[in-house]
């Protein structure tokens, strides 16, 4: 579990000016969580981002720091949910929002409760909502039911409902809650010893642990910056796929040797490759390769646009049509997977990808509130 992360128990860890004009205000800094820091000015707080700039501007009462790609925020007395680039996952409407796990927040409007999700869902009307359980209930709470963690949801007459937290998986599978098969845990974080609160990757490392997609290469580290491997992005893309599936793959222990056997066999059975993509498992993959890779699995295919593809296409210059992979890349893209190396969303397709950019692609994958509008 991760030790490195606090709300608000990091005091004055950093001090910075935000001008160099006379006059200028001073604004502190305060812990870092998943490349994002808590700011305040004037009473008034932002986030800063690994740099010490203000990335999200400073307009709330109060913030809590970023966690699994997510942050709660008080705006002239409403709460809301907001992800990294300061976007609302959660409208800040709510007089009070409680954490729960999986993304789920009790919520508060006057004197009406229930619980709402940072991914939102058609519901049986076929109208697009937040709410797992609408704001209708006079009380909602957790707590003990039979020795069991529950949900507690008592309604205006009295009437209560009972419903223990294991089952929620079930209940927003139910309900085609877009990313149910790879739910957030609460709490659940790494302890890498070279990932550290300020780096741009700590996000991507978190959820891509936390989904059980990627976990450390031993010894306490991560190693972000190493190149990945062809096995091991065959591995990644056997467990995403596993996962949306619902095959066994990813809950059954693999003894091959070589190591990556079982995983080359899932991806050349469920045609993620082909039997001549590679002849070599042990060597880097490049980023053309992984995109083909990941473009393949189930899970991609069934991920809705987002951005034109018509602009992707004229924006992402050092990929044509022509490229063999030019349609798993741009695919990527449309569906706000890739983001692009630079502000020109430049792809470089021939370069290595390293263990911190497989899990920013592995956590979009995963995560439907954390893929990307190019354009905006």
């Amino acid at each position: 579990m991760k030790k490195r992360r606090t709300v608000l128990a990091l005091s004055l860890a950093l001090c910075l000016l935000s001008s160099a004009l006379p006059g200028a205000k001073a604004y502190t800094v305060y812990g870092y969580s998943e490349g994002y820091a808590q700011a305040e000015e004037d009473g008034k707080w932002g986030f800063a981002d690994g740099s010490g700039n203000i990335a999200i501007p400073f307009q709330y009462n109060s913030v809590v720091s970023f966690s699994l790609g997510m942050a709660a925020v008080n705006l002239s007395g409403k709460m809301g949910v907001i992800r990294p680039d300061g976007r609302y996952l959660i409208q800040p409407e709510y007089d009070s929002l409680l954490p729960m796990a999986h993304g789920l927040y009790i919520a508060q409007k006057g004197d009406s409760w229930g619980v709402v999700n940072i991914v939102p869902h058609l519901n049986a009307d076929g109208k697009r909502t937040q709410e797992v359980y609408p704001i209708v209930y006079a009380s909602v709470e957790t707590g003990k039911s039979g020795g069991l963690d529950a949900l507690f949801l008592t309604d205006k007459q009295g009437g209560r409902t009972v419903v223990p937290l294991f089952q929620l998986p079930g209940v927003l599978s139910a309900m085609n809650v877009p990313g149910s098969h790879f739910l957030l845990t609460r709490g659940l974080l790494p302890n890498y010893s070279d990932v550290k609160g300020a780096d741009w990757f700590s996000l991507w490392a978190d959820i891509a642990y936390n989904t059980g997609i990627m976990s450390g290469t031993g010894n306490g580290l991560f190693e972000p910056s190493r190149a990945v491997t062809v096995a091991e992005a065959l591995q990644m893309a056997a467990n995403m796929d596993s996962r949306y599936m619902g095959d066994d793959f990813h809950t059954t222990a693999h003894l091959s040797d070589p190591w990556y056997t079982d995983a080359v066999n899932y991806c050349l059975a469920s045609s993620i490759i082909s039997g001549t993509q590679f002849d070599d498992y042990a060597r880097q993959i490049t980023r053309r390769e992984l995109a083909q890779v990941f473009g393949a699995t189930q899970l991609a295919k069934s991920l809705p646009q987002r951005n034109s593809l018509v602009r992707v296409m004229a924006a992402v210059k050092d990929v044509t049509a022509a490229d063999p992979a030019a349609g798993a890349i741009y695919s990527l893209y449309v569906k706000g997977i890739l983001t692009g190396v630079d502000t020109d969303l430049s792809f470089c397709p021939d370069n290595p990808v390293t263990r911190a950019e497989a899990a920013a692609l592995a956590a979009r994958l995963a995560r439907p509130e954390q893929r990307v509008d190019l354009f905006r």
